[in-house]
């Protein structure tokens, strides 16, 4: 028993602490408790219990720190000021102990939740920022001289008041909200100014204006927070269009990288075969190679390329293979290109004819063919390879390359393209068909 009450003291201490403060708050009038409203008054008890029994956890958690006794301290002292106002009528004594009262009380929970959860103490955190924590100060300022001008002055519908109201919560706004304050500044100072002017002048050249009329002009003053709203809303959309963007340009960056050392890879891989065998077309392979490289390294880290440049590309990397090979290989390049100015992302057909060569040609000791097709035609691109293959070493997971070419098209392309396999008997089949 002692050991649950000791794990759950901030309970007890919570509903007991609960009590005593309705019991002031009783005293002074500032609560009154209908003895026939049991159910609401016990769920209430609840409510307020478990939500004082929180701050105190939050305090108790800090007991073995200085900043302990300055919570317990400036959370008794205001409660105990409040009251004292309010039995006194001490108007401004009790807004201002109040305030404090609802202050300290934040900063309590707030504390536990930075030390227990994100490992920093409050105290740090503040000095950090001490911007934020001089806006706080002045907002708090703000807040009871506005109480106190209402309570010297007793003008009704005060528009000093109002105009310190209208203050506080623009800078409850910026603190809430920094950067859209900062960038729609000029239209909120300058729309909530000229709304001041229009209430001032109401309220000077229409002196007998009725409390319910004045009250409907103040309700003018929450007409922009809808048009706000909307504007919060739509730089959140294009924040998050531009990070989608962002976001698909970096997976775009990578998913290049990685293409092109799987090239240069098997490139330089051929080179060393023929460089070891001391070949006459040595130097050929590594011209087109070097051409190659240009076209990589320099157009491949562009959006869009013209599509005959990639053309010339591919034609490159055709007598490569060409030169490479030491047996008779049927390798076949159709074109049929009705629009001349279409672009489209570099080093996209790369992959299928590689394929084609790696997979097909590689494997087998003659007979060996790849007949390529490009067609370009009423809003489309199709870009087909077929290739004989070796039934007895074919390789059914399919690399790397494939699965970033598909990446790439779902980023550039969306739905606006399908990529489809075949294979019958012993050849294989890669079309890719694109809708611009």
């Amino acid at each position: 028993m002692i050991r649950f009450l000791k794990k759950y003291r901030a309970v007890v201490y919570g509903f007991v602490i609960l009590f005593i403060i309705i019991q002031g708050l009783t005293f002074v009038d500032f609560v009154r408790i209908d003895p026939q409203e049991t159910l609401v008054n016990v769920l209430g008890f609840l409510f307020w219990g478990m939500v004082v029994s929180v701050i105190i956890h939050a305090m108790l958690f800090h007991q073995k720190e200085v900043v302990f006794y300055w919570m317990i301290g400036s959370w008794v002292l205001s409660l105990i000021g409040f009251m004292l106002g309010r039995y006194f009528e001490y108007k401004m004594v009790s807004l201002s102990c109040l305030f404090l009262f609802f202050i300290t009380s934040c900063y309590i929970v707030w504390s536990w939740y930075m030390q227990r959860y994100r490992k920093r103490k409050a105290f740090v955190f503040l000095k950090e920022r001490k911007l934020f924590l001089i806006k706080l100060v002045v907002l708090s300022i703000v807040f009871i001289v506005m109480f106190w001008v209402d309570d010297y002055m007793k003008v009704p519908d005060n528009p000093i008041t109002f105009a310190l109201l209208t203050l506080f919560w623009l800078g409850v706004f910026n603190i809430l909200a920094p950067k859209f304050f900062q960038k729609y500044k000029v239209l909120i100072l300058a729309l909530y100014g000229s709304l001041l002017i229009l209430f001032f002048s109401f309220v000077l050249f229409f002196g007998s204006r009725t409390h319910e009329e004045n009250l409907d002009l103040f309700f003018v003053f929450l007409f922009p927070i809808p048009l706000f709203a909307l504007l919060w809303v739509y730089d959140q959309w294009k924040w998050f269009q531009n990070l989608k963007a962002d976001k698909a340009k970096a997976e775009l960056a990578l998913l290049k990288q990685q293409v092109n050392p799987h090239f240069f890879f098997n490139t330089l891989n051929n080179l060393y075969g023929l460089a070891k065998r001391k070949s006459d077309q040595t130097p050929d392979l590594i011209l087109k190679l070097s051409e190659i490289m240009r076209y990589v390294i320099y157009k491949g880290k562009e959006n869009e390329v013209k599509l005959e440049e990639e053309i010339e590309y591919l034609e490159n990397y055709i007598e490569i293979q060409e030169i490479r090979q030491h047996k008779k290989v049927d390798i076949q390049f159709i074109k049929r290109i009705e629009k001349d100015d279409v672009m489209i992302p570099p080093l996209l057909f790369i992959i299928l004819l590689e394929n084609a060569f790696k997979h097909g040609v590689d494997s087998l000791m003659y007979d060996a063919f790849v007949h390529i097709k490009l067609e370009v035609a009423n809003g489309k691109i199709l870009f087909e390879v077929v290739n004989n293959y070796d039934t007895s070493v074919l390789n059914e997971t399919k690399g790397i390359g494939i699965e970033n070419l598909k990446k790439r098209l779902e980023i550039v392309y969306g739905n606006s393209y399908t990529l489809d396999f075949k294979k019958e008997e012993d050849m294989y089949s890669a079309q890719l068909t694109i809708t611009f």
